[in-house]
């Protein structure tokens, strides 16, 4: 039995654009992100989406109601689809923090899955909650086309993870925002069929 899982990045926010570390700070979309998440509910409403889960945070629930519109869905909320925490270091610049915590960060760069921000999490720790969750929402809804609104990092490391990646290479999966990402479960053997699409921004992508 196929089962079809769409992984998609919330809209634009202003820490986004500013480069701020967002983590679990609660910040909703900007007028770019809304918009976004309209162009991509556009493009899903012929999509038989059967089931729309999301992080609690508003800017993927947000992200997630508009796509639901069309499809007549109630939102699932989950905590465990939130992105990583960074801690102490939410809503500093990278320059903010390699000026206050200049050893911590340097650390943690180097190896960020057993390292952790202060008050944050390790992405070893971040990965398991986010395989232990999306595989659930999976084994729930064997054979239906389900939505899963979340984060950039929270897609990175499930991918991660399908591809059998080292974690620390996460990074090198690019998730933009209201990217969509398509994975096929043919008997729990899953297979990507679609990676970061930006389709649907057209002249918006930069």
């Amino acid at each position: 039995m196929e089962t079809d899982l769409f992984l998609i990045r919330h809209g634009e926010t202003e820490w986004n654009r500013k480069l701020r570390y967002q983590g679990q700070t609660d910040i909703d979309l900007n007028e770019t992100g809304f918009n976004q998440a309209r162009l991509l509910s556009e493009s899903l409403e012929n999509q038989k989406i059967t089931r729309i889960y999301t992080s609690d945070l508003k800017r993927a629930a947000n992200t997630a109601s508009i796509i639901a519109k069309p499809h007549d869905l109630k939102l699932n909320k989950e905590k465990k689809l939130r992105e990583i925490s960074f801690g102490e270091w939410e809503g500093m610049n990278y320059e903010e923090i390699t000026k206050e915590y200049p050893k911590l960060f340097k650390k943690w760069r180097n190896d960020p899955v057993s390292v952790s921000p202060p008050e944050g999490e390790t992405f070893s720790e971040f990965q398991e909650r986010v395989i232990y969750i999306i595989n659930r929402i999976k084994d729930l809804h064997t054979g239906e086309r389900v939505a899963i609104v979340s984060h950039g990092g929270t897609i990175r490391v499930y991918l991660a993870h399908i591809l059998s990646m080292p974690l620390i290479e996460n990074k090198k999966l690019s998730i933009h925002n209201t990217s969509l990402s398509h994975i096929k479960i043919y008997d729990n053997r899953a297979v990507i069929k679609t990676l970061n699409s930006m389709c649907h921004l057209k002249d918006s992508i930069h």
